[in-house]
């Protein structure tokens, strides 16, 4: 880990994403983040959905986001670790950012523990099994044939096709998460509550993926948090031993 004494947490700012009215800004305002936590951040992990869409093939990347990425590779050079969640947009993953930037991929939930406390990370979606039809996209999604397939299209034509098939989904509601209606309604504290059954020692369980603000207390030794994103609420965790908490940045 870096030299400073804290780890943060974000997810979903969903860079590249046609429905931002200001693409830039938000990069921007990221960016300014990241050089505020860069003097005292150990590790940061990206919760997923940091793209609205990646796909990379051998000698193609999206185009853009530069600033961000170079922010990134600014702070792994200080020696800070850069841990990937891939999430339900940026799926397709592989080595190019590892490679470039040395950051760390994780393709599934992990669970690890940061400055002796047990944490509980994942994206959100893997867990998510409400719906028969996401589950389903989600695993032809993740099925390493069907990414051999998808491989195999240009680059002209595979990128026009998934930006406009986030937009479209959004607008149709299907990518577009629900509002938080209360701990008995939420399926990531039922997933939470049922994993402590089996894994007591979990004190922290995060995720992404849902676009809410939440801080629930589940036992007397465990906590949940939902980060919120990058879009509406520029909403981030910190954790620094011996306080975890869930706030947003202003400037």
């Amino acid at each position: 880990m870096g030299k400073g004494n804290k780890i943060y947490f974000i997810s979903d700012a969903h860079l590249g994403a046609r429905f931002h009215r200001d693409p830039r800004a938000i990069e921007n305002k990221l960016v300014r983040w990241l050089d505020s936590i860069k003097e005292d951040a150990a590790a940061l992990y990206l919760l997923g959905d940091m793209f609205d869409y990646w796909y990379e093939y051998k000698y193609v990347v999206p185009k853009g986001h530069v600033r961000f990425l170079g922010k990134l590779a600014e702070l792994s050079d200080k020696g800070i670790e850069i841990h990937f969640f891939i999430g339900n947009h940026d799926i397709w993953m592989f080595d190019y950012l590892e490679k470039e930037i040395g950051a760390i991929i994780h393709r599934e939930p992990i669970t690890v523990d940061l400055l002796g406390k047990r944490f509980f990370l994942a994206h959100g979606d893997e867990v998510d099994n409400r719906s028969l039809a996401f589950r389903f996209i989600r695993s032809l999604f993740r099925n390493k044939f069907c990414q051999w397939l998808y491989a195999g299209i240009h680059p002209r034509w595979s990128f026009g096709f998934a930006m406009g098939w986030s937009l479209s989904s959004r607008k149709s509601g299907l990518d577009r998460e629900d509002k938080y209606e209360g701990e008995a309604s939420e399926y990531l504290v039922a997933f939470s509550k049922d994993y402590l059954q089996t894994h007591p020692d979990i004190n922290f369980f995060i995720f992404g993926h849902r676009h809410v603000m939440l801080d629930l207390q589940l036992t007397h030794t465990s906590r949940m948090l939902i980060g919120g994103d990058w879009m509406q609420f520029f909403s981030y965790i910190e954790w620094d031993g011996t306080t975890l908490f869930l706030d947003q940045f202003e400037g």
